[in-house]
């Protein structure tokens, strides 16, 4: 699921289903990496990128590690930030000003206080994709300050706070328990006993 051929035949077969005016779906942003490493966020990262290019309409495959085998919280969370890096790409090079932005040059005398003006301040968050904490943009004495933590202890935290922050949406208890139902069924079939408790 990592290797670039995999995703470039995805995004060829992507192409046939759009000259055929059909919607379009592949895994990407999958890794191979049994853990939480440089090389899961290599494949992901890159996959993302060449599904987003190849403009295929749903990428399943986020947080997923070991061939799809396992899903991982924290390479979820590090996966948002790939996708949302893709889809800034995708918005491309706009012209956010008539003058390119020059018009406030005109009264700093090229000082270096373009932070100060006002077309910075509002063409800043317009130009950038910003990160959660989980991505480290910081100096390396910022770094070292915060704990000097890697990518997986950042997206840790993040999984947390996320976890910590999400309600559970009500549905209707019929139609709970003909899921728990089902799941249950399944999960049988497949030789598990019982299900994982869920915390409500």
């Amino acid at each position: 699921m990592g290797a670039v051929e995999t995703a470039m035949i995805d995004a060829a077969y992507a192409q046939v289903g759009k000259s055929l005016g059909l919607p379009t779906h592949t895994y990407l942003g999958a890794s191979d990496a049994k853990i939480v490493d440089a090389q899961a966020g290599m494949e992901s990262g890159i996959s993302a990128i060449i599904g987003a290019l190849a403009g295929i309409n749903m990428i399943s495959g986020a947080g997923m590690l070991d061939f799809l085998a396992c899903q991982s919280a924290e390479k979820l969370v590090v996966d948002a930030e790939a996708i949302g890096m893709a889809k800034r790409l995708l918005t491309g090079l706009e012209v956010q000003t008539k003058t390119l932005a020059t018009a406030p040059f005109e009264g700093i005398n090229f000082k270096g206080d373009f932070l100060k003006q006002k077309a910075t301040r509002e063409l800043f968050p317009k130009e950038q994709y910003l990160p959660s904490a989980v991505i480290d943009r910081d100096s390396i004495r910022g770094w070292q300050q915060a704990g000097s933590l890697d990518t997986f202890a950042r997206a840790r935290a993040r999984t947390r706070d996320l976890l910590a922050a999400y309600q559970r949406p009500q549905a209707a208890a019929g139609q709970e328990r003909e899921l728990r139902t089902m799941v249950a069924s399944l999960a049988m079939n497949a030789g598990m006993d019982d299900l994982p408790v869920l915390e409500s």
